[in-house]
């Protein structure tokens, strides 16, 4: 049996891995804390992203001009950072505000416009990557419960959440997480990619053909 790109115990340490459910196509989509720490490339995310074949990288963490100082660490990453193929977001935290909703709606726009296979990481893995990661997972039509898992196993890597202690990260604060989405709606398994794509519509502002062609570049159609 072949061994998955991601399946080793430094990747989860680094918070590398795949995002494989619902209809988001095998090999398209990864989640990684930063390739770059205190000016030294991370070896492990770099061993596993170029054996990803990563094409595209949605950066939520730093500024255009951050980026440019840190990739020259991480020669695979400054290549598509040349190439126009990372995007750099410098977003907080605050999942709620229009200035989240702005710079998330800028990444969206940049995996349609560019293709795979992509890379979506902040500094740690952990709160805006697994944040990102639960609506493109929840958008694509994953169980609520592989939602939950793969926001859980952040927890396994070197690093910690900075909005909840690890011993809380527990299926009840992925919940909380969610329901940035749905606002008073409950979410449960029937509702989730529906709440999704409405949280995308009108929240963050996607236009009808921006959530196909979304659809699309995540599925492997176009």
């Amino acid at each position: 049996m072949k061994k998955s790109i991601t399946g080793s115990d430094n990747a989860q340490l680094v918070n590398f891995r795949e995002i494989r459910m619902g209809s988001i196509a095998p090999g398209m989509l990864f989640r990684s804390s930063h390739p770059v720490k205190d000016n030294k490339q991370e070896k492990t995310v770099s061993v596993l992203a170029n054996n990803a074949r990563i094409a595209t990288v949605i950066n939520l963490c730093d500024t255009t001009s951050s980026v440019y100082a840190k990739a020259v660490y991480a020669p695979w990453y400054n290549a598509l950072l040349k190439n126009g193929r990372v995007m750099a977001l410098g977003m907080d935290f605050s999942v709620t505000s229009e200035n989240f909703n702005r710079k998330l709606k800028e990444g969206i726009k940049f995996i349609i416009k560019n293709d795979g296979p992509y890379l979506i990481h902040c500094y740690a893995g952990v709160d805006r990557t697994g944040f990102v990661s639960m609506v493109l997972e929840s958008f694509m039509g994953a169980a609520l419960d592989d939602v939950i898992n793969d926001y859980l196993l952040s927890f396994n890597s070197v690093y910690e959440s900075s909005m909840f202690e690890t011993n809380k990260a527990d299926s009840q604060v992925a919940m909380q997480i969610l329901s940035v989405m749905s606002g008073s709606m409950v979410i449960n398994s029937q509702n989730l990619q529906n709440v999704a794509e409405i949280y995308l519509k009108k929240k963050i502002g996607l236009f009808p053909l921006e959530i196909e062609l979304l659809k699309m570049k995540l599925a492997g159609t176009k």
